[in-house]
């Protein structure tokens, strides 16, 4: 029988380390996949065929990402801590998911809106989705992905991110169009009629997993012990606090809220 002392990741086991790394990435990838794969599909399916609609909703969407990955990067950076921005961004990521599906019944209830109207609903609604889906992905998920990377894992935690992309795309867009197609009569047909898509089950399959993904993490997911918030440097100083560098899991490596570290 070996001795050998069992494999860790900061304060959890090899088993729940990868079952979060897996769990929390794939749930990101297909929540962006079908943000990528459907969403301009369906803004011309059940909103309106006006091209302007998705153009607006790719601006927004970057610009509210970028701001997210900023304000909520920096404040985990300064707290110290990762776990709750990556539960509380899923969970509302799910929730606003979900939301953005709904827009098709305000069209539906009140067909008297302007076209310009509902595009700012969907571009909001859109908006909303992506910041909160890039607290939890972007700035949550990664920083905490990169304070348990280090010299020992590096080549592991690197195959898994990049086969994460490839297995969103796949699953996200077979799967995704099975949900979508589903229960509608004229799918395979030369009267495919794409306003009679099922859109919705799409949209609550997904963001109820991105929301079950954010619970289970509460349970899961443990922030990297030697991880501390920066201290306050002082102008005139000739030496910054100790904890103004905090040491990285790596031992050695500085913080980065947004990239693992190789």
């Amino acid at each position: 029988m070996s001795n050998r002392p069992k494999k860790t990741y900061g304060a959890m086991g090899a088993l729940r380390f990868w079952a979060v790394v897996w769990g929390m990435g794939v749930a990101g990838q297909l929540c962006w996949n079908m943000e990528n794969q459907w969403f301009n599909t369906f803004v011309y399916a059940k909103i309106a065929g006006d091209v302007n609609i998705v153009t607006c909703m790719v601006i927004v969407s970057a610009l509210v990402t970028t701001v997210s990955t900023f304000v909520f990067g920096t404040m985990s950076d300064r707290e110290g801590k990762r776990k709750k921005y990556v539960s509380i961004g899923y969970i509302i990521w799910g929730i606003t998911t979900i939301i953005f599906g709904l827009t098709e019944y305000v069209r539906a209830s009140l067909p008297a809106l302007s076209v310009a109207f509902l595009g700012f609903l969907v571009v909001l609604a859109d908006a909303v989705m992506s910041f909160f889906g890039s607290m939890g992905c972007d700035c949550g998920y990664n920083a905490w992905l990169n304070d348990h990377t280090d010299d020992t894992n590096k080549g592991q935690v690197g195959a898994a991110l990049a086969a994460m992309p490839i297995f969103g795309t796949v699953v996200g867009t077979v799967v995704g169009g099975m949900l979508v197609n589903a229960g509608n009569p004229t799918v395979g047909s030369d009267a495919y009629a794409p306003a009679q898509d099922n859109y919705q089950l799409l949209f609550w399959g997904m963001g109820l997993f991105v929301i079950a993904m954010g619970l289970i993490s509460l349970f899961l997911m443990k922030d990297a012990p030697g991880f501390s918030p920066p201290g306050r440097v002082r102008f005139g100083s000739s030496s910054p606090p100790s904890s103004a560098f905090p040491p990285s899991a790596g031992g050695g490596r500085t913080r980065n809220c947004c990239w693992p570290a190789w």
